[in-house]
């Protein structure tokens, strides 16, 4: 008996993105912890200035990673919304 169920993988890519986000964050955080100057604000093209503290780090670990996680999966559901072929053979 053959059915014909669609299961999604939203949930999996999602909860991977969490995981990579957190994963993300983590390393931030040691990153500001072990940075040489803590004193000295970054720069990131002349716009954002904050202190290489474990929290602004772990937050700009975050914000990045979500932002190309983000980016990553738009370009692939709208590059799934001209996908013509359903999986199915002739």
């Amino acid at each position: 008996m053959s059915t014909d169920e669609t299961i999604s993988s939203r949930p999996i890519f999602a909860a991977v993105a969490v995981i990579v986000v957190l994963v993300a964050g983590g390393i931030g955080a040691i990153v500001g912890a072990s940075g040489q100057n803590r004193a000295v604000s970054m720069d990131l093209l002349g716009v954002v200035s904050f202190q290489m503290t474990p929290v602004s780090m772990a937050a700009f670990g975050m914000v990045v990673t979500a932002s190309v996680l983000a980016l990553l999966f738009g370009l692939v559901s709208v590059a799934a919304r001209y996908d013509d072929q359903t999986g199915e053979r002739a």
